[in-house]
């Protein structure tokens, strides 16, 4: 049969974490079973409802996955996935150990949905990793599988020892890079447009956080029947998954009228308050979730924490196109704590209403007094993308890759 091998060319990437997710509480009512939204689920099946399937898939990047061809990953039988990285003498010692601890905290992130062991041998792994010099340096790595037919033989991962100057990789850049390729390599083939997901094209080496989003992505990507697998699914196992038709067609389905009441729920602590907002949110009750966050930035101890909760309302009214509260948050957010995130809050303001040119000059001002501030550098770099100015985009990646970011 016919050998095939999909290549990717990887790109680093990173995700920030506005909120604090360590909390995870389950709330119970006579009538609502309320959990943390951010203690997610990550299987699914036809056992649920649309509107829950609906919502992962509107806060994932699912779609990119599915739209970017046949569906490749992994028998969740055949975890741990067997994982051989190569113990080279040629480059820091630290290479092999910032590529394991990835492929852990995908392992930790996901809860064990995807899960890894480490093995000494090639020929006994089913993902590979090797430490070489490839013809791109611009990026970091580059992922392959291969498939026979219909199914995934093995996957490789080829890291580059040195950067385009020769220099040994930085190890968070590593590490953020080592993320988005074992996403890859975990069937992640799509992209997000999502600044502070693993899976975005331009990534900072600084961000290192596996996203909400990545994990909702990956949990429906599990989920949904594969076209191309490394072991037969049983026939147990597919009756209870889904097809991606099924997981689309969600989308028809409204999810603002759903019949619980939330007004009836009383909350005590961060993770409910947390839960409650987010829940409002989904049902564009704007001003309710409001109220949640704000008791939440009630709860919070530091002035650091306080400000990502409103700089989270600010975004939370920006999307829903009330400009006018959007600003009032923002403002809130920087008297609370000026820092690097509540910075480019006007600009964020301005990109979102159209004003693009202010919103660059604004980006640029930040940069220039302080080019490590790797917020104000994804912003400017999503900025120059959506208006296709690749020379523009290419500059700013040359000028702050090294200190803010890096394109990979």
């Amino acid at each position: 049969m016919k050998k095939i091998v999909i290549c990717t060319v990887l790109m680093a990437a990173g995700a920030a974490s506005l909120m604090n997710m360590a909390d995870r509480v389950d709330v119970q009512s006579p009538e609502f079973t309320l959990k943390n939204s951010y203690a997610m689920t990550l299987r699914y099946d036809k056992s649920m409802g649309e509107k829950t399937i609906k919502a992962a898939v509107i806060d994932s990047y699912f779609r990119s996955v599915a739209s970017n061809g046949k569906i490749i990953r992994w028998n969740k039988d055949s975890m741990p996935l067997r994982v051989y990285i190569q113990d080279s003498a040629d480059v820091p010692g630290y290479y092999r150990e910032i590529v394991m601890s990835a492929y852990q905290a995908w392992q930790r992130a996901s809860e064990g949905l995807v899960s890894f062991e480490f093995v000494e041998s090639p020929s006994e792994a089913d993902m590979k990793c090797y430490f070489k010099n490839t013809d791109n340096k611009k990026s970091i790595g580059v992922h392959a599988f291969t498939i026979n037919g219909n199914r995934i033989s093995d996957s490789t991962i080829v890291f580059n020892k040195t950067d385009d100057k020769n220099h040994s990789l930085d190890s968070k850049q590593l590490f953020s890079s080592a993320l988005q390729e074992i996403g890859h390599s975990l069937g992640l083939t799509g992209k997000s447009k999502s600044i502070y997901d693993v899976m975005y094209p331009i990534g900072t080496k600084f961000n290192t956080e596996i996203t909400q989003r990545d994990l909702k992505t990956l949990g429906l990507l599990y989920s949904v029947v594969p076209d191309i697998t490394n072991a037969p699914l049983s026939s147990e196992e597919s009756s209870q998954l889904l097809t991606v038709s099924e997981v689309l067609a969600t989308l028809n389905v409204p999810v603002t009228n759903d019949t619980k009441n939330l007004d009836e729920i009383v909350a005590g602590d961060v993770s409910t308050h947390l839960a409650l907002a987010e829940q409002y949110r989904r049902r564009a009750e704007y001003e309710k979730a409001a109220k949640e966050y704000q008791a939440v930035a009630q709860l919070k101890t530091d002035r650091r924490s306080k400000s990502e909760v409103y700089y989270e309302i600010a975004v939370m009214y920006l999307d829903a196109e009330e400009y006018g509260n959007a600003k009032a948050s923002a403002e809130i957010a920087m008297a609370t704590d000026m820092n690097d995130l509540t910075e480019t809050l006007p600009a964020l303001i301005n990109y979102y209403t159209k004003r693009s040119t202010s919103a660059v000059e604004q980006l640029e001002t930040i940069l220039k007094q302080n080019p490590y501030n790797k917020h104000a550098y994804k912003l400017l770099c999503k900025i120059y993308r959506d208006k296709h100015h690749e020379n523009l985009l290419n500059s700013t990646i040359r000028k702050y890759g090294k200190t803010a970011g890096s394109e990979d």
